[in-house]
């Protein structure tokens, strides 16, 4: 009995261990990460850092504070890591990736799907915030695990010319468990093939301050297709 009992333990803590390590990374564009340091790890992870307690709509709690506090998501995650971790765990003093030319950002979550977590995300291009979600599990959803399927987000790159800075601020939700993650990658190359591609997503064009305070933000209406009649 007692040889069940602790086998049964020991098969739930390790599903638990499992379910607790489901992260991720960016897969597009591919981050650099120091030597040593996980791929897929929180940077930092905070128990009921805003005190909103366990269970029920953490996404829509958040919201409500967030709005309240007049914060983005990068202001949360930077206050949460600390002015030593602005990139997590990954290196901007590196070669360049190419700009993609496919208008999006992909997400790989390390159990072979895409975000794994509820919670909100940014994207940015230096200062400039080109995507926000406030629940980019529930917006980009990939696959099963390892279906392969990841999550991937629309982005305007068009503002990175020549070189550029791509960042992701994620704060993923587990119960009362608030997950810092950031991926920093220096970009080279132009945007400008991507714009179209990207246009009509949900996508953000705003620029931040060093405060993080939104403040020129921009939008992009589609020109119509005339049609004609003869």
């Amino acid at each position: 009995m007692l040889v069940g009992a602790a086998l049964s333990s020991a098969i739930a803590l390790l599903a638990f261990a499992t379910r607790a390590e489901a992260h991720g990374h960016l897969n597009q564009p591919q981050p650099t990460f120091q030597d040593g340091a996980s791929t897929v790890n929180w940077v930092v992870q905070i128990d009921n850092y805003w005190d909103i307690g366990s269970g029920g709509d953490q996404v829509g709690k958040y919201k409500t504070m967030a709005a309240e506090k007049g914060v983005s998501v990068r202001d949360v995650v930077l206050d949460m890591v600390g002015a030593d971790k602005k990139c997590g765990f990954t290196r901007t003093d590196v070669d360049p990736q190419p700009v993609p030319t496919n208008g999006k950002a992909v997400w790989l979550g390390n159990d072979g799907g895409g975000y794994t977590h509820v919670g909100p995300c940014e994207l940015y291009i230096d200062d400039k915030m080109v995507l926000h979600s406030d629940n980019c599990q529930g917006d980009y959803p990939g696959g099963p695990n390892d279906s392969g399927i990841m999550s991937e987000m629309p982005v305007d790159y068009s503002s990175c010319n020549g070189d550029c800075t791509f960042s992701i601020y994620w704060l993923g939700f587990q119960n009362a468990q608030w997950q810092a993650y950031i991926n920093c990658v220096p970009l080279s190359g132009t945007g400008e093939t991507t714009q179209t591609q990207a246009s009509g997503s949900r996508s953000a064009s705003v620029e931040v301050g060093s405060t993080g305070n939104q403040t020129t933000p921009s939008t992009a209406t589609p020109t119509p297709t005339p049609v004609y009649v003869f």
